[in-house]
């Protein structure tokens, strides 16, 4: 009579489970990488950017980022779905939670201190996600980082990390400009101001004059005393030293200029290199600098300018420059605010 080995049976299944479990565990992780390389392709990249009604991607990018979360969980170390997910909470924060707060009256100061609260939660969330990307790319970028030795952070950089540490620049700034008088947020400036260096020494034009945005809006607004890390220039990372370094290039004497000249001259090229057609440096131009110094005319002039951008003319940018218009209205309207007008 044939005899039934059990353990063998039992063996048997249990490895036949476990090929099961294994190889749909595998084909789930397969799934959720393509649907995340679609969704963080360069096909879906205009998908929210180059839409023309702000509230309806107001309305809908909460949903997404939602999913790009749901997506990580079965597949933490993609780090295109990091960065998605990481620029889509940073940039949420700005458009629709920091920017329109920023404009209301008085009369809406609970909803306003809410939303600003809400923006700071959420450019520390993006954070984390980038931080991830950055790290799963460098291992040991965050220790080093973390312990002041930036040479060794940034020594592997290449252009592939440049996007990264635009929005990982982008986090830390902007949550800094939520409360400029908070002393725990000033000590994380110069590591903001850091990624843009580390950025900009890589590619200076990123995205049509996007770092010479941000380094507008540093030199507008922060004092030199917050910039730097008070021994930059003694390692090869310097973040003085890579500024220094490409004002030569255009035949410019860094230490002889001053904030709001930097300011200008970041300005111009972010004008020149998205020729002209973005609003976002206009409006930042004319409420940092020309309100700082009291020139109504130039802040007109700018205002004006933003408006009559075309937002059709570069889709990619549709979005952006709608906020950005609705953003030069609101000062234009309320500019009895900012200036003695005479």
């Amino acid at each position: 009579m044939f005899k039934v080995d059990m353990k063998k049976i039992l063996y048997t299944v249990i490895v036949i489970l476990s090929v099961l479990v294994f190889t749909s565990c595998s084909i789930n992780r397969f799934a959720v990488h393509l649907v995340a390389n679609a969704l963080t392709g360069t096909s879906g990249g205009t998908l929210f950017t180059g839409d023309d009604d702000p509230e309806l991607i107001a309305d809908a990018l909460p949903f997404a980022l939602k999913m790009y979360e749901g997506l990580l969980q079965s597949d933490p170390e993609n780090v295109k779905l990091l960065e998605a997910a990481g620029s889509g909470f940073i940039s949420y924060a700005n458009a629709f939670l920091q920017s329109p707060a920023e404009l209301m009256g008085y009369d809406k100061q609970a909803e306003k201190e809410l939303m600003l609260k809400r923006a700071v939660r959420l450019y520390r969330r993006g954070s984390s996600y980038i931080s991830k990307a950055i790290e799963l790319k460098h291992p040991g970028f965050s220790n080093h980082f973390k312990a002041g030795d930036w040479d060794s952070a940034f020594a592997g950089s290449g252009p592939e990390d440049v996007s990264l540490f635009y929005w990982k620049a982008a986090a830390v700034l902007g949550e800094f400009s939520i409360d400029t008088f908070n002393p725990e947020l000033m000590l994380h400036v110069p590591e903001g101001v850091s990624f843009v260096a580390a950025a900009f020494r890589i590619d200076p034009d990123y995205n049509r004059g996007a770092l010479h945005e941000l380094l507008l809006s540093i030199f507008a607004s922060i004092p030199d005393s917050l910039i730097y890390r008070f021994n930059d220039r003694e390692g090869e990372f310097s973040v003085y030293r890579i500024l220094t370094d490409y004002y030569k290039e255009h035949s410019l004497v860094f230490e002889q200029m001053s904030s709001s000249e930097k300011a200008e001259f970041h300005f111009n090229r972010a004008v020149d290199l998205s020729t002209g057609l973005k609003v976002s440096p206009y409006v930042s131009f004319a409420v940092s600098v020309c309100v700082k110094e009291q020139n109504y005319d130039l802040f007109r002039e700018l205002l004006t300018k933003a408006l009559n951008i075309n937002p059709d003319l570069y889709p990619a940018d549709r979005l952006v420059n709608i906020i950005g218009q609705r953003k030069a209205h609101w000062y234009l309207d309320h500019s009895d605010d900012f200036f003695i007008v005479p």
